[in-house]
């Protein structure tokens, strides 16, 4: 059997930067809020389409079903 090594808890500390970093931008609190409201708004609209794409898979499956049964009633004439 392969021995597991024991690895040291992942450890974060918050930290704050602020002006440039190694030749980057750093976004500011401002910055960060915008795009944290861009995330929440995008995730609204894929929770809007998923609920959209559903009513749509709702209404093919029942016209597939209408044009099954009306291929049947046509076949029934031959």
């Amino acid at each position: 059997m392969t021995e597991r090594k024991e690895q040291p808890p992942y450890r974060s500390h918050k930290v704050i930067i602020r002006g440039t970093v190694e030749g980057y931008d750093v976004a500011s609190l401002e910055d960060l809020k915008k795009v944290a409201d861009q995330i929440e708004s995008l995730q609204g609209d894929i929770t809007t389409l998923k609920g959209q794409l559903g009513d749509l898979q709702k209404a093919l499956n029942a016209t597939n079903l209408r044009l099954e049964r009306l291929e049947g009633f046509l076949k029934s004439f031959k």
